[in-house]
């Protein structure tokens, strides 16, 4: 007992030796708790190839409809004025705005006294120059009688003969103008059609060229419609020889009248050339009987062009597009690698692929640029084929 309480003071309470004790305590704690520890498990990581939606390649035939908008308007259109200036002395009760007219029916009439008086004047003038002209050729008779051997074209009275005979045509002329000018102080509807922009009254004085309305045709409408150049190709806008009209259908809607209208109508020329930013230009004419109602001018239309039938093509989904033309094709061991495609058009929800794909090649519907090239997937769903043989394409727009 003495020995222990000696070893204690000597050991324990000999502030010398507190640090050797503390670090046998702290390796006999650090000793427990390795050998009570658990033991580890250490397991494979699991890695879970992603899913994704396929879609299988189909060829087939494709009557592609391409949309444009475009404002109706009249074909013809013809600004309505005298040619000689006078005063109003009566109007029709149909020239006014919005009034429709017959071809061959009175308008306006101007004071026919001036324009009588005109013709009047140049019937004297006709019958002065055949005086003199009878009178000129009297003279050349007698001259031609027994001329000198010397005698020139002067004293054989030739240009005195020549310049009475264009006095007569003059004259002529001048009548005929008289009388196309006493005419035409009656104003007349060239065409059957509808009037606007009326501004005339009875006892106006007007003036030659001056506006007094627009008459445009009733019969026939035309459209201006522009598409990106290079649907050209895809319109058969191409087809048509030389002076030749094109037949290209078109359907154009809008609405007129409170209502949702439709008219049918037909793409008969292109303007030459294209426009800075790469648009040409189609005329379509529509036929006032193609729709419930006539067509009338500034009607906003909505245009679907049809398109010539292009065969070899898939249809495949826009949303399968990584980039600009490149998709995402599945090999039978379920890895992937991209595939560049050659496209012809595509609207919002289709892309039409006229080469880079086989019949029966598989492709994600859903395009991820993000993906690695060879990388495993598992096929989500596989979705019926898409019937290709004969499909109508509606289009939004070239990107």
């Amino acid at each position: 007992m003495k020995l222990a309480r000696a070893f204690f003071r000597r050991w324990v309470s000999d502030p010398r030796y507190a640090s050797g004790w503390v670090l046998a305590v702290l390796l006999l704690v650090l000793a427990g708790i390795y050998a009570t520890a658990p033991e580890t498990v250490i397991r494979g990581a699991s890695l879970v190839a992603p899913e994704f939606r396929i879609h299988e390649v189909e060829l087939g035939s494709v009557t592609l409809e391409l949309d444009s908008q475009g404002t109706a308007r009249a074909r013809d259109r013809l600004g309505l004025a005298f040619r000689a200036a006078g005063e109003v002395v009566e109007v029709s009760d149909n020239f006014a705005n919005g009034a429709w007219v017959k071809q061959g029916e009175t308008l306006v009439r101007l004071d026919p006294v001036p324009f009588e008086l005109e013709v009047a004047q140049r019937r004297h003038d006709l019958a002065a120059a055949r005086l003199h002209l009878e009178q000129v050729q009297a003279n050349a008779k007698i001259a031609r009688r027994n001329p000198s051997r010397n005698a020139t074209d002067f004293a054989l009275q030739v240009p005195q003969l020549k310049e009475a005979e264009a006095r007569v045509d003059v004259a002529q002329a001048a009548l005929r103008k008289a009388e196309s000018d006493l005419a035409r102080a009656t104003m007349v509807a060239p065409f059957s059609g509808r009037l606007e922009q009326v501004q005339v009254t009875e006892g106006q004085s007007v003036t030659a060229g001056q506006p007094l309305g627009q008459l445009f045709s009733s019969d026939r409408m035309e459209v201006r419609l522009p598409v990106p150049d290079e649907w050209l190709d895809l319109l058969a806008v191409f087809g048509a020889g030389p002076g030749q009209a094109l037949e290209v259908p078109v359907t154009l809607e809008g609405r007129f009248g409170g209502k949702e209208r439709q008219w049918q109508g037909t793409i008969t020329r292109r303007e030459s050339g294209i426009s800075r930013n790469q648009m040409s230009w189609l005329i379509a004419e529509v036929d006032a009987d193609s729709g419930s109602v006539p067509l009338e001018p500034r009607v906003f239309l909505q245009a679907r062009i049809q398109g010539r039938k292009l065969s070899g093509i898939a249809v495949i989904p826009r949303s399968a597009m990584i980039s600009h033309n490149e998709v995402w094709l599945l090999d039978p061991s379920s890895r992937i690698y991209r595939r560049e495609v050659t496209w012809i058009y595509r609207d919002d929800d289709s892309v039409y692929v006229s080469k880079g794909l086989q019949p029966g090649e598989q492709i994600l519907r859903e395009g991820n640029s993000h993906l690695l090239e060879g990388s495993q997937i598992r096929v989500l769903e596989k979705p019926p084929a898409d019937n290709a043989s004969s499909i109508v394409a509606s289009a939004g727009g070239v990107d």
